[in-house]
């Protein structure tokens, strides 16, 4: 039961941030400055892209997701040593074992491995595995604190602060403190098509779908007299 609602927190928290990435992207981190409606409303798409992404980081989806799914699930195990080794309800050892110093280790460790390492592929499994280290914290600290109130609200709270904007900037591509975890462009894209409505867009746009214009009533018609027709022959003028 406590490994089905992990894995179900797991599922939402990816989904949560996955929407949020999303509106802080266009709204913080775009350079479009007008969007259509269906670009703020129908995002489905888009939110499953992100999630893709940071699962095929590297380019290798295979690894991305056992990256995740393995940091996320040791975080889940070492977090269940507070329980084990603590009382019920909360204390020290539920909230020590929930502190994410795995995720604040490879963060901090990165540059330096960076620099060392530079060049392997492997490098590029930081992503999905800093992703899995957050949302596995976040998902067992859910857990515990919705089953056995095991930790403080206030304490639940702030890991939720620590981690959820450091997933923002990671999975936007966006430097952290001047460190950058991807040099490789994004596979998806929120600036796809032109500034709708901007006045400094070029001025030969090339044409959308739906800027097409829309078949009216009378579209079909076959009228001879027309706007640029003359109705009346020529022997009466």
């Amino acid at each position: 039961m406590e490994f089905f609602l992990f894995l179900l927190f797991l599922a939402f928290f990816c989904l949560v941030t996955s929407v949020i990435v999303y509106y802080v992207k266009i709204l913080f981190f775009s350079a479009k400055t007008n969007y259509r409606r269906e670009e703020l409303t129908d995002i489905r798409g888009d939110v499953f892209r992100i999630c893709l992404d940071v699962l095929e980081s590297g380019g290798n989806l295979v690894y991305g997701v056992g990256a995740f799914l393995t940091s996320a699930l040791f975080v889940w195990l070492w977090s269940l040593l507070g329980s084990l080794l603590g009382e019920k309800g909360p204390g020290a050892f539920e909230h020590i074992f929930h502190i994410p110093i795995f995720f604040l280790a490879v963060f901090f460790s990165f540059p330096f491995l960076k620099e060392a390492y530079k060049g392997e592929k492997y490098l590029a499994l930081s992503k999905p595995v800093l992703s899995g280290l957050a949302l596995g914290n976040l998902s067992a600290g859910a857990v515990h604190y919705g089953l056995d109130r095991d930790l403080f609200f206030l304490f639940y709270l702030l890991l939720l602060i620590l981690q959820i904007p450091f997933l923002v900037f990671l999975w936007n591509r966006e430097p952290i403190f001047g460190v950058s975890f991807e040099e490789s462009p994004s596979s998806y894209s929120y600036e796809s098509e032109d500034d709708w409505g901007s006045p400094t867009s070029s001025a030969d746009p090339t044409p959308n779908d739906w800027e097409a214009e829309e078949d009216g009533p009378f579209t079909n018609e076959t009228d001879e007299f027309g706007l640029g027709d003359d109705p009346f022959p020529d022997e009466f003028k």
